[in-house]
């Protein structure tokens, strides 16, 4: 994370704090989101009034009331996501791979500690991997996370995990490495499994990564160079690495 020398706004951070607690444990009541965030009731009130008043957050029926996150942060990511550069460029580079696969394609990025889908081409069979946008990938056994992980350093990838345990050994992310995509089968989604490779910026490090996901009926092992072999050139095309 780039640090920034100025001075910090103490209420503006406890009520992004409070969104995201909102978000995680929705619809949830004053009374637990103390708890939760260890927080005064009085100043919590007052943060949770103010980002209603804001259109963040929207109350349920309920007395007292218990609070959900409303669509707002939604149409806020989704404008940021749809001027971003890279996703710019990767939305027909997806749909490209996903016609090619047969299998839903999509771009996750590396922000803030955090592997996250930001765009999606979904596959068009009737049985399909499905992902939300803002789905968290795991760094240790998701593909996305092997792929991103093995262009880090040792003590990068222990800083990205909250399990260190789980990760690959520096044999299993040298393979990864060589061959240019990593391979998830099942560890996500029973029956799913799901090749990517890591995006590069001009510096060699891991920006994201894309991904390929499907059935394992159809996304079988005699599959996997092929399909490996195109999401690494999509991914290589993104980071004008080659």
């Amino acid at each position: 994370m780039i640090q920034i020398a100025v001075k910090t706004l103490g209420t503006l951070a406890r009520g992004l704090r409070v969104v995201e607690a909102v978000a995680a444990h929705q619809p949830v009541g004053l009374t637990e989101l103390s708890r939760l965030l260890d927080e005064d009731k009085s100043a919590l009130q007052r943060t949770l009034a103010t980002l209603h008043d804001a259109g963040w957050i929207h109350p349920l029926p309920d007395s007292p009331p218990r609070w959900e996150v409303s669509t707002k942060p939604l149409i806020v990511a989704g404008r940021a996501i749809a001027s971003s550069p890279l996703p710019i460029r990767a939305r027909a580079l997806l749909g490209s791979l996903r016609d090619a696969t047969g299998e839903t394609a999509h771009l996750a990025i590396v922000d803030d500690g955090a592997i996250a889908v930001v765009d999606v081409a979904e596959g068009k069979q009737i049985v399909r991997t499905a992902l939300q946008v803002g789905q968290i990938h795991p760094p240790e056994v998701s593909a996305a996370g092997r792929a991103v992980c093995a262009r880090l350093t040792p003590e990068a990838r222990t800083a990205l995990t909250s399990h260190p345990e789980a990760l690959l050994d520096d044999a299993g992310y040298a393979e990864i490495r060589t061959r240019g995509w990593s391979v998830c089968e099942g560890a996500i989604a029973p029956g799913s499994t799901s090749i990517a490779a890591a995006v590069l910026n001009s510096s060699g490090h891991p920006i994201g990564a894309v991904v390929v996901s499907g059935p394992d009926t159809r996304l079988t092992p005699d599959r996997f160079a092929e399909v490996g072999a195109l999401v690494r050139d999509v991914a290589a095309e993104l980071g004008n690495v080659r």
